[in-house]
Formats: structure tokens, C-alpha cells, sequence
């Protein structure tokens, strides 16, 4: 039996598309569970970004805007449960505590 060319690249072709789609939800699916691992102070970027486990522990002198009432539960960024002692920040895409702060914090607007 005997193939011709351009249906044996459609095969090739439709090949390469399923595996490459499989890889691209695998990834997606890795990329999410990140999630669920915490940001570190000495991770480059959480420490460009002036990340602290505690508010109290920022340097007022590098970050003078920060006052002790910015911490993570209180930024547009953190989605966590009443309680918790952490949440997701969709900043960083992982875990952070709830007396964290970071220089990206935005404050959460007062319900009008």
C-alpha cells in the first residue's frame, strides 16, 4: 500500500497538533499549581519587588510611601479566605501571608 505525499503530511501535521496541544495543557497545568507554593523574601524577583513575610519588617527608608497598615489582606492583588493566615497573591502567582507586603501593594477600595 503505498501513501500519497500530501496525505501523509496532513497525518504529520495533525500529529504535531495533538502532541503539541497535549504539552501546552500539561504546562498550563504545572504553571497553575504554582500557586500553591509561598513566595520567599530572598527569591530575585519577590526580592526586587521589596517583598517581606511581615509589613514590619520593611525598610522605611528604601520604601517611604509604606506605612504599617499595608499588608497583603489588604491589596486588590490577594485573594485569601477570613481566617487564613495566607492567600493566593495574582501578583506573584503564589502564595504569600497576610501581613506581607510588597512594593506592587494596592490598597483595597472601600465599598461605595
Amino acid at each position: 500500500m503505498k501513501f500519497d505525499m500530501p496525505s501523509d503530511n496532513r497525518r504529520v501535521f495533525m500529529l504535531h497538533t495533538l502532541v503539541g496541544a497535549s504539552a501546552l495543557a500539561t504546562a498550563h497545568q504545572a504553571h497553575a499549581g504554582t500557586e500553591t507554593e509561598a513566595v520567599k523574601e530572598t527569591d530575585a524577583y519577590p526580592k526586587s519587588m521589596g517583598f517581606r513575610l511581615n509589613t514590619a519588617d520593611v525598610d522605611q527608608t528604601k520604601y517611604p510611601r509604606h506605612t504599617l497598615e499595608q499588608h497583603c489582606s489588604q491589596c486588590q492583588l490577594f485573594k485569601g479566605n477570613a481566617g487564613e493566615q495566607t492567600g493566593n497573591c495574582s501578583f506573584f502567582k503564589r502564595v504569600v501571608p497576610v501581613n506581607g507586603w510588597c512594593r506592587n501593594f494596592k490598597q483595597v477600595k472601600a465599598a461605595t
